[in-house]
């Protein structure tokens, strides 16, 4: 006859000692808490982890202007590996210390662009995506203004092809007329050559009339 202990996995029959039970139980014991000490672990681990992560970021943020106004996004994934990898670290510090660098040749490049059609700057932002890799996308983005008023980009773009068409066309004129006037001086030369040899003859024949 066997009898079944309540909450127990220990099944024994009359004449078993109970001392086998027991110890069956005790491993079942031990078992069960070195998975709740790993468990514990495991997650004091992950908590540390997340704790540098955090610290790592909250230290790019004072470090760097672009991470603190949010001009520059950093994958989580990406930012844990920086985290506890100096190489990886440094890359990503030296890509951050040239987004100033980036943003102001943009924004000259953007100034320039503005003039070239008569118009001006009036905001202009970069930002930054960094992936889980580290590649960086960047956006730019540019808002101008006409000195003459509001207008589009395509209206000024076309405003500044008919300057450009009339300007061509004015230098063509310029090119037209010079032409005109080096052909005119040419013939001017040619005919003062030929009546110069004509004199020349004229000149000849009297002298031989008089001889």
């Amino acid at each position: 006859m066997a009898v079944s202990g309540i909450g127990s996995s220990c099944d024994y029959a009359y004449g078993s000692t109970y001392a086998a039970c027991a110890s069956r139980n005790n491993e079942a014991v031990k078992a069960a808490e070195g998975k709740k000490t790993a468990s514990v672990q495991e997650g004091h681990a992950k908590k540390s982890e997340a704790g540098s992560t955090a610290e790592y970021y909250s230290y790019l943020k004072k470090s760097y202007e672009c991470v603190r106004n949010g001009s520059v996004a950093i994958s989580g994934a990406y930012l844990k590996e920086c985290a506890k990898n100096p190489e990886k670290a440094k890359e990503l510090e030296e890509n951050l210390s040239f987004f100033k660098e980036s943003y102001e040749s943009g924004l000259k490049s953007a100034q320039a662009n503005a003039r070239a059609i008569g118009a001006r700057v009036v905001s202009h932002s970069e930002s930054w995506s960094i992936d889980s890799k580290g590649n960086i996308a960047m956006t730019a983005s540019t808002t101008v203004t006409s000195e003459s008023g509001g207008k589009g980009w395509k209206e000024l773009l076309k405003e500044r092809r008919e300057k450009l068409k009339e300007k061509l066309a004015a230098k063509r004129k310029r090119e037209e007329q010079l032409a005109i006037q080096r052909l005119r001086r040419k013939k001017e030369k040619e005919v003062l050559q030929v009546e110069a040899l004509r004199s020349k003859k004229q000149r000849a024949v009297r002298l031989d009339l008089k001889v």
